[in-house]
């Protein structure tokens, strides 16, 4: 963990928005900690002198999207422009729980503490790899299609579905949304086989294992689940070769990255029915473009990256800010520094 000290008077960049929804509650938790923090709202006319001062800023989801308008990138373009501008920026707190964009590396490059937000999404994610994988178990697709062209069908007995309870999981991934998972799934009967850099044993999975050996692990996997980070150790981590160790009978969650799979092998394993289906919340290009294949394929759940997506949402990316400041000002130790 990392261990910035603020000074007793501090400038934190922000957005406009959250200067103005939340500035009281930061104003107050800056005088219960005997300090004065400054909001800054971002804004491209920002000058040398006002940068120069910035300690500490806030990237929160209103700056890349407010609710009822899509995704500004220029927004978050000239947001991190105002960063790169502020020689004296020590801390980065991001709404997301994820860190994999060029524009966290290059600060940190550069010593900049980023952290982030896992438990503001943690439990959504979960919920909704969970929701993939109950719809998927009961053939849900294969209903729906039946519903779309109003035709009453009975399963038959190749679809009928392998009881949870005699299934295994494999989930690459031990953090906050791999815990929450295994928990619900150990709730269901399922046994749950954790895959995390060193083996170390968590709690909610029956047994832990390193990365290093998720091969010997494929083939045991009814459902192999992605909920890592993206890094240079897990990009492509599951390519042709380990869907190809996969069982017929297996099917993929994703929602970690979709760098972490290679998205053209995963394909064609789908097309060829060479894995059973996929529930997919993320993709290698976002938007998924139109012509991709994904679409079309009937043992697919896709989801446009919405898995975290709840409706206080971003009342608990602040807490989360709230929380970090808190232990800024204090000196201690930030939570979910990125690696």
């Amino acid at each position: 963990m990392s261990k910035p000290v603020l000074p007793s008077k501090a400038r934190v960049l922000v957005s406009a928005h959250i200067k103005r929804q939340g500035g009281e509650a930061i104003a107050g938790l800056a005088a219960s900690n005997g300090s004065e923090v400054t909001l800054v709202a971002a804004a491209p006319g920002l000058g040398a002198q006002e940068l120069d001062g910035i300690d500490a800023a806030f990237f929160s989801r209103d700056i890349h999207a407010m609710p009822g308008r899509p995704p500004s990138n220029e927004e978050t373009r000239s947001f991190f422009r105002l960063l790169d501008a502020c020689p004296n920026l020590k801390w980065l707190h991001i709404f997301s729980a994820g860190s994999d964009g060029n524009a966290y590396r290059k600060l940190q490059a550069r010593g900049v503490a980023v952290s982030t937000s896992p438990a503001a999404s943690g439990k959504a994610v979960a919920t909704s790899a969970l929701a993939g994988i109950l719809a998927l178990n009961k053939r849900l697709p294969w209903h729906y299609a039946n519903q779309q062209a109003r035709a009453w069908r009975a399963m038959p007995d190749e679809l009928s579905p392998l009881p949870l309870d005699r299934q295994t999981a494999v989930l690459v991934g031990t953090g906050h949304v791999g815990t929450v998972l295994a928990t619900c799934l150990q709730a269901l009967g399922m046994r749950t086989i954790g895959v995390n850099r060193s083996g170390k044993a968590v709690e909610g999975f029956d047994e832990t294992m390193p990365l290093g050996q998720l091969d010997g692990l494929i083939g045991l996997a009814d459902w192999l689940v992605i909920c890592c980070p993206l890094t240079d150790e897990t990009r492509n981590l599951v390519d042709a070769g380990r869907l190809a160790g996969l069982r017929r009978e297996a099917l993929l969650v994703n929602v970690g990255r979709g760098g972490i799979v290679d998205e053209s092998a995963l394909i064609a394993a789908l097309r060829a029915k060479r894995i059973a289906g996929a529930y997919l919340d993320v993709f290698e290009n976002e938007p998924l473009p139109a012509e991709s294949e994904i679409w079309t394929l009937d043992n697919v759940i896709a989801t446009p990256h919405s898995a975290a997506r709840i409706s206080d949402f971003n009342d608990r990316v602040f807490a989360c800010f709230l929380d970090n400041l808190k232990r800024w000002l204090a000196g201690r130790p930030l939570a979910n520094i990125a690696g």
